[in-house]
């Protein structure tokens, strides 16, 4: 009997380990996303789309819209990638836009991710105003737009839960 306690060990062990950290993960995903209390619009932004020209946010109503502000140093950032470029081909065509809003400080970092990936949704850089204006507590920093330009939720973090809030604001 006693040659087994280690393995009884190891195991309660190995319980309490992921118990806790799936207990963990949940509790960060509800305490950094949330949808606005109240109805919320964001400020008609500027953006720079690759070629150079402006793109304003209240050219895409009528869409829902990801605004996603990312960097190519942070790692939740490249790993939300791939979930928003399936949820976009997935949606695209009943009304939803990513502008995911690169705010590297160096536009050779920039180029390089982009050659070493291809995405399909578009990829923005922000304006002067945009960069004053706007106060992120850190990336990645999502909000997710109904079609009417109000915010229908924020998220800090990665945003796992994309595919279920496109379900029930677009139905997709």
């Amino acid at each position: 009997m006693m040659k087994y306690i280690p393995y009884i060990l190891a195991g309660i062990l190995l319980f309490m380990v992921l118990f806790f950290g799936l207990r963990h993960r949940e509790e960060d995903e509800l305490q950094n996303s949330y949808k606005p209390p109240v109805e919320q619009t964001l400020p008609d932004f500027a953006f720079k789309t690759l070629d150079g020209k402006e793109l304003r946010l209240s050219k895409l109503r009528g869409r829902a819209v990801l605004l996603n502000f990312w960097a190519t140093w942070c790692p939740p950032c490249k790993e939300e990638m791939p979930i928003f470029e399936r949820e976009y081909k997935r949606c695209k065509d009943k009304g939803f836009e990513i502008l995911a809003v690169n705010m590297d400080s160096s536009e050779g970092n920039l180029q390089k991710f982009l050659k070493e990936n291809n995405y399909s949704f578009t990829i923005v850089r922000p304006s002067e105003d945009l960069q004053k204006e706007l106060k992120l507590m850190g990336f990645p920093t999502s909000y997710l737009l109904d079609k009417n330009g109000k915010i229908y939720r924020i998220r800090l973090g990665v945003y796992r839960e994309l595919e279920k809030d496109l379900k029930e604001l677009l139905g997709c």
